[in-house]
């Protein structure tokens, strides 16, 4: 029996099908809607052509066939031949414009198109396109068009058939705004200008007053324009970007109505839906009210219908969720299809296996051409083509061009300046930026940086602060979260974290100083592993394995390489190590970002802390930099240790040295004043006394001549070398913040009850910045009595220092508007309403606030301050 084919199929009006779970390919109608083949059994699915591979249902085959043979057209009937009249050709008329005929009883309205009118005629069996030359005027019922078609020939087509081709539409213009900060005279403005590509003429040209804070997007669609994608940038206030015209917004996604119906399947009463926002005005969903449990519980949908199971006490609280909903949402949809992953996989190992060989033909390449250069010998042809091309192609060592991105023997990406002279008989050298020189073989090009962003995304980017790629970049100067590798959903860990400048800056994965604690050679004998060394009755062995006890689980045998047989020890005993390295996750002190370090326990101790090559400063691996920093260091803190009023400090230099040879310093106030001094190695002045700063620094010149700027007792300079440059380097800042006092000579400022008029860099109750902020003075008059902070501006309440962790009390931050934000710090930090034991203190903050008139703000569960209005009749100022 024949096969029915595609084509069979589609004359029939029929396709396979199964029936349950058989193997046979029945037929089902398509011509009609029906659950039955064409043998009369119910079909459970319709095949596709490639899964139709089974043996065919004879009953429908025949129905098929019957099919077919119903629908062939009859033989004709033979009848006598006649000469047939030869039909005169039509006579055409050209058209000069389109022609419509008005639709009559059998016919529909007719359109006859222009002469050189591009047309296209479709009919069942394809199509075929030609231009217009006229319509015929002596056929009937209807005229037709005359076509002439691009294969030559010309035909009269009817009408009805021929559709119109229409001209391409042309491409809509593109816009670019620039946005920079520019000087007009002595003043700084922000300009804004949108041009036509390709066409200077500005098609918008605003200058804005200078406001660093502006959001340069919210200012071009305050004027009609929005950013469809970065071209440069160069920062918040200088890139170019491409524009379109302000579309007009659009309906949200999710109506609350349709919002409702979903959430209601799970909670049942769900009402008082409301719109939530972020920070730009974006709509991310609705927040909805539920009232199953005794308690009011508030939850939220996202606009992909994302909404949540467990409620939250408060409406705040439940918005707070949503951005991390909708970033939710927004990775699983940009996540690739695991085939697509699979493919990308298998082409990436293909391309590895091509470039393995590659380097492999490179490197014998390579020594045959050593070998011939050694011998005298000339190299074959092929080698000597495969060598030319290798080094004609731009990722290959050498020759480099000024201003190429290169990767040297150490890994580092540099800038070329220059291609050094070649000498005989020695290798070709390149010259990086800074004068260093390497040898061009061992370099070789950095390859382009690939964008770890969702697909499609064409905004701001920048280099992350982790690795060697490219980032989305945010308004705030951050990078956003991405992935560390494309395709994973592991975050980076340069996300939220400040970009680096440019690419031979240190990554975060590079670090520049460890903090280790102190070493200790004693740990069990269980943890002995293979190349440890130990030391057993004076004597050091290496390690070659660590085994259990065949018999007793509470011994071990140590094979040690040197001993005729293992060394026997119980589980608890404790031997001597000498070497002993293992990997540890250190953290940045800074940044917080991890990596994985070996260290030695047993010599050098475990690291607990680094400094990553973005946190630390540039200079931190000069040695001239740290050199400066430990010196003033080491003389502030020695000064400070003597005297606690010391301040400012003033360096003396001499001609023979480019750092300071020390400091002078003043004691007292007015007539009270003395000056001191201390040399840059932690030499103080015996006893504070003279007079005048130019005899403190004649006594630091004077010992810089003799030799004696080293102290003569105690000396803090090798404790303080032991420490990051960064660390030090911090604690200077909070030194040198210090030093600020009033001048000697200005007036006594008048006594303002509730005003700390000199606070030595820390106030209480407030940052020494808001220390006579009018609604600061009113909160402490109304918080007086309770326990008060001591801060100064660089307290930082979220990590504080181990100085700062002392610090307990309330803190006034004024908002402006009469409006306060009153915390409670525990240790130097704030606190929240939910933490145990300590929360309950922005509970009696309120209630002092209210008895004495204050309007206060409800606080949610995990509240950190309690905002709170002044009442009109305290106001000051």
């Amino acid at each position: 029996m024949a096969q029915i084919t595609a084509e069979m199929q589609r004359t029939a009006q029929v396709a396979p099908a199964q029936v349950g779970n058989g193997q046979a390919v029945h037929y089902v109608s398509t011509a009609e809607f029906t659950a039955d083949t064409q043998c009369s059994r119910t079909v459970a699915r319709v095949l596709h052509e490639r899964d139709a591979k089974g043996a065919e249902c004879t009953p429908c085959v025949k129905k098929v066939q019957a099919l077919l043979a119903a629908q062939a057209p009859a033989a004709p009937v033979e009848e006598p031949t006649t000469p047939a009249a030869v039909e005169p050709p039509a006579r055409i008329k050209a058209l000069t414009e389109d022609v419509t005929t008005p639709a009559t009883m059998f016919e529909p309205e007719l359109t006859y198109y222009a002469d050189g009118t591009p047309v296209l005629m479709r009919w069942t069996g394809g199509e075929k396109t030609g231009t217009t030359a006229g319509m015929t005027v002596d056929r009937g019922p209807y005229a037709f068009q005359a076509v002439t078609f691009e294969d030559g020939t010309t035909s009269n087509v009817a009408p009805h058939v021929l559709h119109r081709i229409d001209p391409p539409t042309p491409a809509a213009p593109r816009y670019l705004a620039d946005y920079v900060t520019v000087l007009d005279g002595e003043k700084r403005v922000q300009r804004l200008t949108v041009t036509v590509e390709g066409d200077p003429t500005p098609v918008l040209a605003e200058e804005l007053p200078y406001e660093p804070e502006r959001n340069a997007a919210r200012a071009l669609e305050a004027l009609g324009w929005t950013i469809t994608g970065m071209e440069t940038y160069g920062g918040p206030c200088l890139f170019r970007a491409w524009v379109a015209p302000s579309p007009v917004q659009a309906a949200p996604l999710l109506m609350p109505d349709q919002a409702r119906g979903i959430v209601i399947q799970v909670h049942a009463d769900a009402n008082d839906f409301r719109t939530a926002e972020d920070a730009n005005g974006k709509l991310l969903g609705y927040t909805f009210r539920s009232t199953t449990t005794p308690a009011t519980r508030y939850g939220f949908i996202t606009l992909d219908r994302t909404f949540s199971m467990a409620l939250e006490p408060t409406r705040e609280d439940a918005a707070a969720m949503l951005p991390t909903a909708v970033l939710s949402d927004e990775r699983h949809a940009n996540r690739q299809d695991p085939a697509a992953q699979r493919a990308a996989a298998l082409a990436e190992q293909q391309a590895k296996a091509t470039a393995a060989r590659a380097t492999y033909r490179a490197t014998m390449d390579d020594r045959s051409a050593a070998e011939a250069h050694r011998h005298g010998a000339t190299l074959p042809p092929a080698t000597v083509d495969r060598i030319a091309e290798r080094m004609a192609e731009p990722g290959q060592p050498g020759p480099f061009k000024p201003g190429d991105l290169i990767v040297c023997a150490d890994g580092k990406v540099r800038t070329v300046s220059a291609m050094a002279r070649e000498f005989a008989g020695e290798p070709l050298r390149v010259i990086v930026e800074g004068g260093a020189q390497w040898i061009a073989s061992e370099c070789e090009h950095a390859r382009e940086l690939e964008l770890h962003a969702p697909e499609g995304y064409t905004g701001p980017r920048a280099l992350c602060g982790y690795a060697d790629h490219l980032a989305p970049a945010r308004q705030d100067g951050t990078l956003d979260v991405h992935e560390r590798t494309p395709g994973t959903m592991g975050h980076c860990p340069g996300s939220l974290l400040t970009p680096r400048a440019h690419r031979e800056e240190l990554t975060r994965r590079h670090t520049t100083a460890f903090s280790y604690n102190p070493p200790r050679p004693d740990f069990l004998a269980t943890t002995a592993k293979a190349g440890d060394v130990v030391e057993l009755d004076g004597e050091t062995f290496t390690v070659t394995d660590c085994q259990p006890h065949e018999h007793n689980p509470h011994f071990v045998s140590l094979v040690l390489d040197g001993c005729a047989y293992p060394v026997q020890f119980q589980v608890g005993d404790r031997i001597t190590f000498r070497h002993r390295v293992r990997r540890h996750d250190v953290r940045c002190q800074e940044c917080g970002v991890y990596v994985v370090e070996s260290s030695d326990e047993a010599a050098d101790g475990v690291p607990f802390q680094r400094l990553c090559g973005v946190c630390d400063h540039p200079d931190a691996l000069n040695p001239e930099h740290r050199a400066a920093v430990l010196e003033e260091a080491v003389a502030r803190i020695t000064a400070r240790a003597a005297y606690a009023s010391s301040a400012t400090f003033q360096p003396v230099g001499a001609p023979d040295r480019d750092r300071p040879v020390g400091w002078t310093f003043r004691t007292g106030y007015g007539t009270q004043a003395a000056y001191g001094w201390v040399t840059a190695y932690g030499r103080l002045i015996s006893q504070v006394g003279t007079e005048y700063r130019w005899q403190s620094e004649r006594a630091v010149l004077d010992h810089h001549e003799a030799g004696t700027l080293a102290p003569t007792s105690h000396d803090l300079m090798p404790a303080l070398a032991a420490r990051p440059v960064a660390e030090i380097r911090r604690g200077l800042d909070a030194l040198r913040a210090s030093d600020s006092t009033p001048h000697e000579n200005a007036p006594a400022r008048r006594v303002v009850e509730g005003v700390i008029v000199q606070h030595d860099g820390a106030t209480e109750g407030c940052m020494p910045r808001d220390v006579e902020h009018p609604d600061v003075l009113a909160a402490r008059r109304a918080l007086a009595g309770l326990a008060v902070a001591r801060l100064t501006d660089h307290h930082d309440v979220t990590e504080p220092t181990e100085e700062e962790q002392d610090v307990r009390g309330y803190m006034v931050d004024p908002r402006g508007q009469g409006r306060v934000a009153i915390y409670w710090l525990e240790g130097g930090a704030i606190i929240r309403r939910d933490t145990p034991l300590h929360g309950a203190a922005l509970d009696c903050l309120e209630d002092r606030m209210r008895r004495h008139g204050w309007e206060t703000e409800r606080m949610g569960r995990s509240a950190q301050c309690l905002f709170a209005h002044v009442p009109d009749a305290q106001r000051q100022g």
